[in-house]
């Protein structure tokens, strides 16, 4: 897979935005609606080659264009090209509509901002233009709580991926009553901004990205088909309800197609604490399995304290040791079991600080390592290119030390898990 890296500028001129269809002489997406674009050189700032293929293209000089605004970078996937584009967008204010178009495209047009959807466009032209068309850098007086709420969310350093995603559906669809939008224009905004944010404050775990965009993708193609804010909101409400019940239910077969795995009569070795892994060896116990289990303080959060709690008042033999006991305890363990806070394209596996010296030496010894993790853990956002920072608490465990991931489907070898993010990121916004 290749990327590459573009710059797209929107013209904007008394409310209208300039579209230009590429002619057959371009290198891709012949004959399709852009915006002036062209690819990033080299150690080139974007604004410079932005401002260069505008003079190019549309042969406007930079004092006959004033510039609005820089856009978030978006990252959008091109199938038919196997390609992610890197997009830097900007709006600038076209001064004179003089407009000399040269080889790269064929005609122009200037439209009202509405009619984009009805082009025959690039990949993800619309949701670059709303990258720059709302100001995602001011907050509505009416937001405040539900921004609060946000940051709250990212200091959390608690509950484990699977109720921070969980969170995160709820607190975005809070904004259909926070927010005081009269039009889908305002209202989309206001939960774009959100998102973003939300998409921002927890970057180790990989479904509060997937499944704020999987909202936003629903409502940016409804109201896209002309949906009244009114419908909008009803449609929120309707699809974070749904989607929190298909997350339970995901996790519940997470943890039910785990148990398949538990040894009879063994023992398990756990780190931090996970919902589905702790449900799993609930199942599993009173199903007959009769193992015991080793679980890890995990430094520093210490949630093997609470998972051993759990595990206590579920009647199942359980041993909390200190993290750098491990190794002393390794030659008793059958099965080295952990959640997931988020996987990457390659397979590997951000869990919590330990892991990967945990899966290195059970690797060393043949044992196997497994984590649960719904689907929706798989990073689309690494997918694209863009592999998030984590804090301190986390560390990366590479494919090679995972034996298997257990999903909602089934079991799933480090080396499928491309496949399954490929799908995945067609139902999410960018």
């Amino acid at each position: 897979m290749d990327y590459r890296q573009v710059v797209t500028s929107f013209l904007t001129a008394d409310q209208q935005i300039l579209l230009l269809r590429r002619s057959s002489k371009v290198g891709s997406h012949r004959g399709k609606w852009s915006a002036v674009s062209g690819y990033l050189e080299g150690t080139e700032q974007p604004l410079t080659r932005a401002v260069t293929e505008i003079h190019e293209e549309l042969g406007l000089s930079s004092d006959q264009i004033n510039l609005v605004r820089i856009g978030e970078t978006l990252r959008a996937y091109d199938c038919e090209n196997d390609t992610v584009w890197v997009v830097h967008p900007f709006l600038f204010e076209a001064i004179s509509r003089s407009i000399k178009l040269d080889w790269e495209n064929l005609e122009y047009r200037w439209i009202v901002p509405a009619q984009l959807a009805s082009y025959d466009a690039v990949p993800k032209l619309r949701e670059t233009f709303d990258r720059v068309q709302y100001d995602l850098q001011s907050e509505s007086a009416s937001l405040t709580n539900v921004v609060s709420k946000v940051k709250a969310l990212g200091e959390d350093s608690v509950h484990g991926a699977t109720f921070i995603g969980s969170e995160a559906v709820r607190i975005l669809s809070e904004v259909v009553l926070a927010s005081d939008a009269k039009d889908t224009y305002t209202f989309f905004s206001h939960l774009l901004l959100v998102g973003t944010m939300l998409r921002r404050v927890q970057p180790a775990m990989a479904n509060v990205w997937n499944l704020v965009g999987k909202i936003l993708q629903v409502v940016d193609k409804h109201r896209t088909d002309g949906a009244s804010l009114q419908e909008l909101q009803s449609l929120i409400r309707r699809v974070s309800v749904e989607m929190l019940e298909d997350e339970a239910k995901a996790s519940e077969d997470v943890s039910r197609n785990t148990v398949r795995l538990l040894p009879q009569g063994g023992v398990v070795l756990t780190h931090s604490f996970s919902s589905a892994v702790f449900r799993a060896l609930d199942l599993g116990f009173k199903g007959g399995r009769g193992f015991r289990v080793y679980a890890t303080e995990s430094f520093p959060g210490m949630e093997g304290k609470q998972l051993a709690k759990e595990l206590i008042t579920s009647g199942i033999p359980v041993t909390l040791i200190a993290d750098s006991a491990v190794g002393s305890i390794l030659q008793e363990v059958d099965l080295v079991l952990v959640g997931a806070d988020s996987v990457f394209k390659d397979g590997s596996l951000i869990h919590k600080l330990g892991t990967r010296d945990i899966a290195t030496a059970a690797k060393n010894r043949g044992i196997p390592v497994h984590s649960s993790s719904e689907s929706t853990k798989f990073s689309v956002q690494d997918f694209l290119g863009e592999r998030p920072e984590t804090s301190t608490l986390f560390d990366l465990t590479p494919a090679e030390l995972v034996t298997s991931y257990v999903t909602e489907d089934g079991e799933l070898a480090p080396s499928n898990v491309m496949q399954q993010v490929r799908s995945l990121q067609r139902e999410v916004y960018p």
